[in-house]
């Protein structure tokens, strides 16, 4: 292997894991990228509250959860992820593809478009609390614009 095909390929494993890095720290911000809607917060440390929705509902919405620490945590993966806005109960939002699951997460994805602050904890990873300001301007109400759950992706 020569020394210039080697530059393309150290360069793309060194970005693959700022992917997530865009955003804010005091407002949520939204991108766009290959027909997929990005939303996000960032926290203290290296915290980041991550979601997607492909454009055309043939994938489920992605929620990412990562840490102070880095220590990331994604719903329909097998980890816990949890979701407690304002002072409502918390919400398991750690799967979506079970008729409970999409309940839960239509219920918290529409409350982050309407609350003022959620606290985030998934397995292993420490909670975090993420402002909501600006997110019900960006974040689209469950169902629209491919923000589906796994449940309803045939």
């Amino acid at each position: 292997m020569s020394f210039k095909s080697i530059v393309p390929l150290t360069l793309a494993l060194c970005f693959s894991g700022q992917a997530l890095a865009f955003g804010s720290h005091d407002t949520w911000t939204s991108g766009f990228a290959q027909g997929t809607a990005e939303y996000t917060i960032l926290g203290k440390g290296q915290s980041q509250l991550y979601l997607a929705c492909d454009s055309s509902g043939s994938q489920a919405a992605t929620i990412i959860f990562t840490d102070a620490n880095g220590y990331q945590v994604s719903m329909n993966s097998g980890q816990t992820l949890t979701m407690k806005i304002d002072n409502d109960e918390e919400a398991d939002i750690s799967e979506s593809d079970s008729h409970v699951g999409e309940n839960n997460l239509m219920w918290a994805w529409n409350k982050l478009r309407t609350g003022k602050r959620v606290l985030v904890s998934g397995s292993g990873a420490k909670q975090v609390v993420f402002t909501l300001k600006g997110a019900a301007a960006l974040i689209p109400a469950f169902g629209d614009k491919g923000c589906v759950a796994k449940f309803d992706v045939p």
